[in-house]
């Protein structure tokens, strides 16, 4: 009867802290996540003091029953978050959605692993922090979208389906480490056997979305009573689960493959409509259970972690990943908005600590110091400032833009406007497409990236074998570069004289950037493993290429450098391009 008595006192304290947390973070007109976090901390067994005589050691001490529960709305956060992953809304921002979130991971968790490997961590605890860096929040960016009322904008739709990409890709990234890290044995396990294993659990999935239930929906499309739905619908999700971790992967993957595969029925709306409450109260559990894990005393040691990864996220989501955006054919205003969206950090850094955390002190064989130690306190105060500074940045981000337009040198504005006209004809999607995309280049793209891979995962003897051939992949993709974009450079208007001699400049400049960027990733993934500083100096290396070249570029057609020039001419050119970060007017974007 006293344990029963017990565990009604806890869940009640629960449900009511959460309910107090979540209510003072919306006055303050922050996320409920915060609010959740912070009554965690402050009910759990680490938050503890001494006043008047009166000692406070937390008001639930034993958190395994609430642990368990957690792992509930985990589950069910997870299978919401796949029923978002619908190819069909991600057909027409394909391109653009990938090359966004590939090079946004991608960055992001190299600046995780350089974080890491400066702290001396392990390469598991390195992995599980790369992925908290790395993972942007689509909650806080959704919810900051609505509130001011850019759904309809242009970049939205491309800022989703990058979101739901990188959310696959982090789904897939934590299957290949937990099988790593599940294993208590003494030896590691198989990649070979971790590899099949993933693809066998993706291959059975893939054959329910492809074949079975396309096919069958109809017959769960005609349960009319809705406490049979509910149940027919928490049963698959809890045994999509189970069968994920009969093959060693997080039950949470299963949850969010089983909500991919019903991502394109009729049944989503159903499922949230009925779901949602239930999957509420347990996420507000979730996070609740991960802030008690957080011991404030663990604050001073990772504040010196924090000050390097804010400006790392800073880095790659605002200026590297903004740069793209408007490479690739975004305007200025619509690239600030995409970069100042993905610098919020909440549930799923969350939930990448959170696994990380167990898998790690669940394993006898691996160091506990590190992320079993670090990675939860890390995560709880990274994700209060992120999740702070993100609606406030997403409301200036047009005046972030008109900074930009009035600072950027000449000649970056210039070359970026350059390279944005080429690129924007191959990534974004047109009504009357100009040119087909060449197939000969994405397939040599995907080459090179497998090329990549293999680079960084070989080493000794293998991986100086292969770093051999990195000079002949990297010409072999500068001759398909070559030829890729002579069409669309040709019979692009750039606002400039179009002599032969300027579109002989511009192919020329758009081919050195992108090549020179996949030649720097191939250099990066070379030398890590000898000396990892030297990376830095590369990335550093090709940011100087670029800018030179684009000044460069500006000499050779605005000055005339090298060729006889039309002065004339020079303000006609240069007004479209120095405009292209400038705030939208009062009737809109431009």
């Amino acid at each position: 009867m006293a344990e029963t008595t017990a565990l009604m006192f806890e869940i009640g304290v629960i449900m009511l802290i959460a309910f107090m947390g979540a209510t003072i973070a919306s006055r303050f007109r922050l996320s409920a996540i915060i609010g959740y976090i912070v009554a965690g901390i402050l009910i759990g067994p680490h938050f503890r003091f001494s006043l008047a005589g009166v000692a406070y050691q937390g008001v639930i001490t034993d958190d395994a029953f609430i642990q368990d529960i957690s792992r509930i709305g985990l589950i069910l956060l997870l299978f919401f978050v796949g029923l978002e992953f619908s190819i069909a809304k991600l057909k027409r921002t394909k391109q653009a959605a990938a090359v966004l979130a590939l090079v946004n991971l991608g960055a992001a968790m190299f600046g995780g692993f350089v974080l890491g490997t400066y702290l001396g961590w392990p390469l598991i605890d390195t992995i599980f922090l790369a992925g908290v860096v790395s993972m942007s929040s689509s909650a806080i960016a959704a919810k900051s979208l609505i509130e001011l009322r850019r759904l309809n904008n242009n970049e939205t739709e491309f800022l989703l389906g990058m979101v739901i990409l990188e959310s696959f890709m982090a789904m897939f990234l934590l299957t290949l480490v937990n099988g790593l890290v599940i294993s208590s044995d003494s030896a590691p396990i198989s990649p070979t056997y971790l590899f099949l294993g993933v693809a066998l659990f993706i291959g059975f999935f893939a054959f329910l979305a492809l074949l079975v239930i396309p096919r069958a929906a109809f017959l769960f499309e005609r349960i009319k009573s809705e406490e049979l739905f509910v149940l027919f619908a928490l049963g698959i999700v809890f045994l999509a689960a189970a069968l994920a971790e009969a093959f060693h992967i997080p039950a949470i993957i299963g949850a969010f493959f089983i909500g991919m595969v019903f991502a394109d029925t009729k049944l989503v709306t159903r499922f949230e409509t009925k779901l949602e409450p239930l999957r509420d109260a347990f996420v507000a559990v979730f996070f609740l259970s991960f802030g008690m894990m957080i011991d404030p005393a663990m604050f001073p040691i990772v504040l010196p972690i924090i000050l390097i990864a804010v400006p790392l996220i800073f880095l790659n989501d605002f200026l590297l990943t903004a740069a793209l955006a408007y490479f690739i054919g975004f305007s200025g205003r619509s690239a600030a908005a995409i970069g100042t969206s993905l610098l919020g950090r909440n549930e799923e850094a969350i939930l990448y600590a959170s696994v990380g955390t167990r898998a790690i002190r669940s394993n006898p064989n691996l160091s506990g110091e590190y992320a079993g130690t670090l990675l939860t306190p890390f995560t709880g105060i990274l994700c209060i400032l992120m999740s702070s500074l993100t609606p406030t940045l997403m409301r200036r981000s047009d005046q972030l833009a008109g900074w930009f337009s009035r600072h950027l040198p000449k000649y970056i504005t210039f070359g970026g406007e350059l390279v944005k006209r080429t690129l924007r004809t191959f990534v974004l999607p047109a009504s009357l497409p100009l040119f087909k995309h060449s197939r000969v280049f994405v397939l040599s793209l995907f080459a090179y990236v497998v090329f990549l891979i293999t680079l960084a995962i070989t080493t000794g003897w293998w991986h100086f074998g292969v770093a051999l051939g990195l000079p002949a992949a990297v010409y072999g993709m500068w001759r398909v570069a070559l030829r890729t974009f002579e069409p669309s450079v040709r019979h692009t208007n750039y606002g400039v004289d179009s002599n032969p001699g300027s579109q002989d400049v511009i192919h020329s400049l758009v081919s050195r950037i992108v090549v020179g960027a996949l030649a720097s990733a191939g250099i990066v993934a070379a030398i890590w493993q000898l000396w990892w500083p030297a990376t830095l100096l590369a990335l550093y290396g090709y940011f100087l290429f670029v800018v030179f070249t684009m000044k460069a570029t500006y000499r050779s057609i605005i000055l005339g450098v090298g060729r006889r020039a039309e002065p004339s001419l020079v303000g006609r050119k240069l007004r479209p391009l120095r405009n292209a970060w400038a705030p939208r007017t009062a009737n809109g974007r431009k």
